[in-house]
């Protein structure tokens, strides 16, 4: 049988509504940061400038923007 659930204070509750918020936000920051690298990749950039920008060595950078331009 199932652990009956006990209810949250309002400080657990406020903590856990700013991670909650927070990972929004790196999710948003990610996909905005993908958008931005498949951006350069369509302009010219080398793979390894556009490696650089996000993070990651130029054959990450490859295999993760290549034909989604």
């Amino acid at each position: 049988m199932a652990r009956p659930r006990r209810e949250l204070s309002d400080q657990q509750r406020a903590v856990l509504d700013r991670a909650w918020e927070a990972q929004l936000e790196a999710e948003r920051a990610a996909s905005e940061r993908d958008e931005l690298a498949r951006e350069a990749a369509r302009l010219g950039a080398s793979w390894r400038e556009i490696g650089a920008a996000v993070g990651v060595s130029p054959q990450a950078a490859y295999q993760r923007y290549r034909n989604r331009s």
